[in-house]
This record gives C-alpha cells, structure tokens and sequence, in this order.
C-alpha cells in the first residue's frame, strides 16, 4: 500500500468507526426500499481487527449492525450486516475479497447453530481513475442470462466520491454532520489541487461554528497537507479569509508536525540501531564460527590456503589462529 493510499485509509477509518457518522451516511446511500425496513436508532459499529496479512482478506474495513424493522407477530428483529469497503483504486477482485468475508461469516454461524446473516457490501470509492467495476457479481460473467441464473450472485451499494455533487440540496442531511460533510468533501478532492474547495469548506467551518472545535480542524488540515499540494502560507491565508485564527492554528499545527516527525525519527532510528545490531550480531556469530572451523581443521593439519577457501578467512587471520594457545 502507498503511503497516500495508507492516509487515505487511516482518514477513513478515523471518520467511518464513530456511530454519528455511520448513521446520516446509511441514510444518503442506502436505496429507498432498504431504508424503510431499517431501525436507524440500533446502528452499531461490529469491531473487526486484521490479525495477520494471511487472514486480511476475511476482514472488512468498517462492519455496521442494524436491525430490520419487525412487522411480524412475533416481532422477532433481524440484525443485518453492512460490510464497508474503501477503496481507491477499482478492481474485480473486490467481489473475491467481499466473498471471503461472507463465507467466513457464515460458516461461524452455522458452526454456532444460528441462521446466515444479512449482509450487504458498500463500496467508498474514492480514485483518480473512473470506477468500472461491475455492480454485481455475475455480471462479470460473459453468458447468457439463461445460464446465469444459476450462478452465485451478490451486488453491493457504491458511493463515488467522483460523481457525488457536495454542493446538491439534496445533501441537507450530511451538511448537519459537519465532521462528516467535511470529511467526505476533502476525499472527493484528494487527489487535485482544489484551492476553491478548501476555500468553501474553511468557510462552513465558520457558518457552522466548528471554528471552536480547533482539534478537529487540526486533524482536517492535517489531511489537506498530507494530500495536497498547498503552501503553508496560502493555507493560512484561506483560514484569515474564512475568520479562523489562522497564524494560530497553523502554528500549533507545524509545532504538532515537528513533534510527531522528531516521534519518527527516534522510532525509525531505534529500528535502524536494533537492524545494525542484529546485522552485527549475525555477522560476529558467523566469525565466530568460521574461526572455531579453521581451528579443527588447522589440528588436523589441513594447510592454510584450503581452510583460507573453505571458511572465507584470510591467511594472516588463520596463521594467528595456530599461535593463539588452547586455554585449558
């Protein structure tokens, strides 16, 4: 993974694991029909961990619980599952790795005795290339549909970033999360240098009072450096434009910086001390055994320039070795 796509992702991640974002994000893109049998007040975040690179693939980004909306007598509620994938780059093999996960899923509820979960896969797509990939499985699939009736079959809910319209009426709902607008409008332009955007959005910080929230424009800025291409100065200049603090903040901000890179640095540097440290080690360790060979094979009267070939030592380094004295 690029360190780009690792920002990207930890942004992501960030916004989508808290359940006040979640909530007006189902509500934009799930389709009509889904929404009306959904109790938007049980949403609940499924917490999910990458044990090893092995197992990645069984794991989705962001797994969301909701229940279904009962009209039955018994009025028996089913939870039902949404798997959130982000992704910034478009490929087939989303469904296989989709797929891994409902099957892993399944198969612990059928070892547990319970009937198959509901799952539903979103796609957040957010690249520079146009989104291509099919928006069900079997579409992939060059039959016809006669024969493709029969074969496995799942669809999933795309949000692209590239074709949502930020500045719709439609989006009256996400503009009341401004954690949410936000984050979602600097996805959409992390990939160009979109001066005017940023002005825009600097400017509803301030309609909407997040001005006093400095930490959370701290983090947004933060995004907007790591992902696009703005001066300091012209940054700061865009907050003045907007009534934000913006000397302060952008202070603050590069003190932050400086803090976390001199953090890294030491981190970086401890792991390069302990690599030449066990690179020194090893290699001590193979000296060492190199002249305990030469040693044996110097009593059994083995002439230096073989033992020099077989254990890499050089002559001179031998012929100390036959006057060193065996200690008893």
């Amino acid at each position: 993974m690029s360190e780009i796509d690792k920002i990207n992702d930890k942004f992501f991640r960030k916004i989508f694991e808290n359940i006040e974002n979640v909530r007006p994000f189902l509500k934009k893109i799930l389709p009509e029909k889904i929404k009306k049998k959904l109790d938007f007040s049980t949403v609940k975040i499924d917490p999910t961990a990458f044990v090893s690179n092995e197992f990645k693939d069984f794991y989705s980004d962001i797994v969301v619980k909701v229940k279904m909306i009962s009209k039955s007598v018994r009025k028996i509620s089913t939870d039902i599952y949404f798997i959130l994938e982000h992704k910034t780059r478009g490929h087939r093999r989303i469904f296989i790795q989709i797929l891994k996960y409902m099957v892993s899923e399944w198969e612990k509820d059928i070892n547990n005795n319970k009937p198959l979960r509901v799952i539903i896969p979103i796609v957040f797509y957010h690249g520079k290339e146009k989104w291509n990939v099919p928006p069900s499985f079997n579409d992939q699939f060059d039959i016809d549909d006669e024969v493709k009736e029969f074969l496995l079959n799942y669809r999933y809910v795309l949000f692209d970033t590239e074709i949502w319209n930020f500045r719709d009426e439609n989006n009256k709902e996400l503009r009341n999360n401004v954690l949410l607008f936000t984050a979602l409008v600097l996805m959409k332009c992390a990939y160009y240098n979109d001066v005017k955007t940023i002005e825009e959005i600097s400017s509803f910080w301030h309609e909407r009072g997040l001005t006093k929230d400095i930490e959370s424009i701290k983090f947004f800025l933060t995004y907007i450096i790591d992902t696009q291409d703005i001066g300091w100065d012209e940054l700061q200049k865009i907050l003045e434009k907007s009534k934000i603090n913006g000397g302060e903040i952008m202070e603050t901000l590069a003190r932050k910086i400086r803090e976390e890179g001199i953090k890294i640095g030491e981190e970086i540097g401890e792991k390069r001390g302990e690599k030449r440290g066990e690179e020194r080690g090893e290699e001590r360790g193979i000296q060492k055994k190199a002249r305990e060979t030469a040693k044996k094979l110097l009593e059994m009267g083995i002439e230096i320039e073989k033992i020099s070939e077989a254990t890499g030592l050089k002559k001179e380094e031998i012929k100390k070795l036959k006057r060193i004295p065996e200690v008893h």
